[in-house]
């Protein structure tokens, strides 16, 4: 069979999933510490002296600690189960073709408010950013950045106040921006002033219409379909209006028609309490962890599909 054929030979990881492969990663440290401890324990087996230079003796738990130690170095960096199970997730997308669907109103708001997120980060910087929409790729990740100017930034539109003050710079979203900043390497971008530096920005703006007009119909419904007169209807709406709207004036300019239930419109909260930045730095170190771990899910994909194709030959007979 030709690996040059297969779906999986050259698959490129999305830096949007990438930190689902780099989780438990070998440290420089935790190598060393494995070599000192081989050398320390073959000394003991082999001259009958510790690491203080006293005299010990060689027992079955040692042989078993030494032994177990050389299999670890030996083995290098492994594929932990999530990377896997993540791996298998991607098997059945692009081999079988079959993935659940994810929208649900968190992923919806961010997707539409993408360029009101920008407008924050904007304002500000006193600098105009642009929503990038080219897809830019190397030889082992892809991705889309939200922005490509100054330095690379991906915003995040949190759904509520409460998640906006929890948010934090996830393990996931670091390499997302690391990966951002390694495939920069790659293209000629005049607007970038630095490639090893980015930015994770949550952003707190207003939820689309659509989505206010879905949760006010969901909140009917709970209620039993009530009138839109009823008054524990309207003061419901009233906290569902501050819940989801965070710049009245902007609001109203963007939906001049829309009746507000709230008869005082003093809740608007100001752009700059409503940014939240997170800076990401590239080292040569995390590309050599990248393209390690991509070669890594490379093989276990193609491996896998061999083993898929195989079966499919043989039918019934496997």
């Amino acid at each position: 069979m030709q690996t040059e054929n297969l779906i999986f030979t050259d698959w490129l990881a999305r830096c949007s999933s990438l930190g689902k492969i780099m989780t438990n990663l070998p440290s420089e440290e935790d190598t060393l510490k494995i070599a000192k401890e081989i050398k320390d324990l073959t000394n003991e087996r082999d001259y009958g002296v510790n690491a203080n230079g006293n005299k010990v003796k060689w027992t079955e738990n040692k042989d078993n600690r030494l032994a177990l130690l050389l299999e670890k170095q030996n083995k290098g960096d492994e594929l932990p189960t999530g990377a896997i199970t993540y791996l298998e997730e991607v098997f059945r997308s692009e081999f079988w073709k079959r993935k659940r669907f994810l929208e649900n109103k968190y992923l919806s708001k961010g997707t539409i408010c993408e360029e009101d997120a920008l407008d924050i980060v904007s304002q500000r910087d006193n600098y105009f950013y642009r929503k990038n929409d080219e897809h830019l790729n190397n030889d082992f990740i892809q991705g889309t950045p939200d922005n490509l100017q100054l330095r690379i930034k991906d915003t995040k539109t949190s759904w509520d106040l409460e998640s906006f003050e929890k948010a934090e710079l996830t393990t996931l979203y670091e390499w997302q921006l690391k990966g951002y900043s390694w495939i920069a390497h790659s293209y000629d971008l005049p607007e970038l002033e630095t490639k090893t530096e980015s930015e994770l920005d949550y952003c707190l703006v207003n939820a689309p219409l659509q989505l206010l007009e879905d949760e006010k119909r969901k909140m009917w419904l709970n209620l039993g379909q009530p009138e839109e007169e009823d008054e524990a209807f309207i003061e419901k709406m009233m906290q569902l209006e501050r819940n989801m709207i965070f710049d009245i004036a902007k609001f109203k300019q963007e939906y001049p028609h829309y009746d507000f239930y709230s008869p005082i419109l003093d809740f608007s909260i100001p752009p700059f309490m409503r940014i939240k930045s997170f800076n990401v730095t590239l080292t040569e170190d995390d590309i050599k962890h990248m393209t390690r771990r991509v070669t890594m899910a490379r093989k276990w994909l193609v491996d896998k599909e061999k083993e898929t194709l195989k079966q499919l030959a043989n039918g019934w007979n496997n």
